[in-house]
């Protein structure tokens, strides 16, 4: 029995299938790969980015979180894993002694450290504590360590986070249960089994004459014939025939609760979403589409939702690294600023992004042909380079159509290419 929550939820992820999925779900998908830029401080646009500078750090962040030797993608892997199943995400910056450079970035388990509320500089603010040594507590607060911390959905009146994932701990001891009732109700009466009768008036016909006028002979002997009788068909093959004399009588149609039948796939229905409402899952990526209802037309929807919900976990530990990056710039005496994005996830199969990009550039086209900007700003946004290659044609007509209705002489775009029934229409001859 596990009675730390935190402790409990470790074990199970590693574990219990659904748990593992979940964690597998959450960490690989919060981890796209991500960009650090660094700009100067008069740089409010961010137009110039500082080439020297990123390189340099590149090769800081490959060194960091030494213990696994994974970088920093292992650390905001371990950053991620923390926050959903842990309650928070937190490191410490180890710094060398001549403070000019960062010796490595620990990740810290939440669940190490203590808040208690304490007064400075006349405000009572909460202040991290770490066990140390000979059961000396170490304080943790800004100017006496390197310690970075974000909760994850704290409470109002507390710095620490919430296990998010709490939840699916009851979900799972009550899927174990179930599990576990499964399995014996499958053993007793899963498989058909024969019924096996044995005819006593034959046996009792053909009991030796002394055994029959003494009671204690009769248990004996009617005992050895059933062990007789036993050992015969158990020794039986799947395959073969069943051979026997005729005080034994096999039941070949009526095995044992033949009749009654279990409805296991609803029973697994009901637990299944009890483990996805805990685990913060969704059907589309746990393998339980048909068991949920979930369509694939709502999929898309559903794992939008999830991913959403990744992204604000990902603002975590965006927030974590930059700290970390201003501290590497304080101790390398360089004036910059850090702006560390994580690459989107990509919830979107390749033709919906085709789609949304075509509607994109209508509408830059459209805004354009109606005077609402030029073609250097709409090649900038569409396409984010500095000028267009040239303007579009006057002989080029834009317009919507509701319902694909012809509006000229030709549907041809330039280059052969065909816009069916909507968007883009060029029209000749105007």
């Amino acid at each position: 029995m596990i009675g730390d929550e935190a402790q409990a939820l470790d074990f199970a992820r590693k574990k219990i299938p659904d748990l593992s999925m979940a964690n597998w779900n959450f960490v690989r998908m919060a981890n796209q790969g991500h960009e650090m830029a660094f700009y100067a401080l008069d740089d409010k646009e961010r137009k110039n980015r500082l080439r020297d500078i990123e390189r340099e750090w590149r090769d800081f962040a490959s060194r960091v979180n030494s213990i696994s030797n994974a970088g920093l993608d292992g650390l905001i892997d371990m950053l991620h894993y923390s926050g959903y199943f842990l309650g928070a995400q937190a490191v410490e910056v180890e710094v060398n002694d001549e403070r000019t450079d960062i010796i490595d970035v620990h990740p810290v388990i939440p669940q190490t450290i203590e808040w208690e509320l304490e007064e400075r500089n006349g405000r009572q603010v909460y202040i991290p504590y770490q066990q140390g040594q000979v059961g000396k507590k170490v304080s943790l607060e800004p100017g006496k360590a390197n310690f970075f911390w974000v909760p994850t959905d704290p409470d109002i009146d507390d710095p620490r986070g919430n296990l998010v994932m709490a939840p699916v701990l009851q979900s799972i001891d009550f899927q174990l249960q179930i599990m576990n009732d499964l399995q014996a109700v499958l053993h007793r009466q899963g498989w058909p089994r024969n019924d096996i009768e044995i005819v006593m008036e034959r046996m009792m016909a053909s009991m030796p004459p002394d055994v029959k006028g003494n009671a204690k002979k009769q248990v004996d002997w009617l005992t050895e014939q059933y062990s007789r009788i036993k050992s015969m068909l158990d020794a039986v093959e799947p395959d073969s025939d069943y051979i026997h004399f005729d005080d034994v009588k096999i039941n070949m149609t009526q095995g044992a609760n033949g009749g009654r039948s279990l409805d296991v796939r609803a029973i697994d229905e009901l637990v299944s979403v009890q483990v996805l409402n805990g685990s913060k899952q969704m059907g589309i990526v746990t393998n339980r589409v048909g068991s949920t209802g979930e369509t694939e037309s709502w999929g898309s929807i559903t794992l939008k939702v999830f991913t959403d919900g990744i992204a604000s976990m990902q603002r975590g530990s965006k927030r974590l690294i930059e700290e970390v990056a201003r501290l590497w710039l304080r101790v390398k005496g360089i004036q910059a600023v850090p702006v560390f994005t994580h690459n989107p996830v990509n919830w979107e199969n390749e033709e919906q992004r085709a789609q949304v990009r075509l509607l994109q550039q209508q509408f830059w086209a459209i805004a354009q042909l109606m005077g609402w900007c030029d073609a250097d700003y709409a090649a900038k946004e569409m396409l984010k380079v500095d000028r267009a290659a040239g303007e579009i044609s006057p002989q080029v007509r834009v317009s919507f159509s509701a319902g694909g209705g012809d509006l000229g002489d030709s549907n041809q775009l330039p280059g052969g290419l065909q816009q069916k029934n909507r968007g883009l229409r060029p029209v000749k001859n105007l």
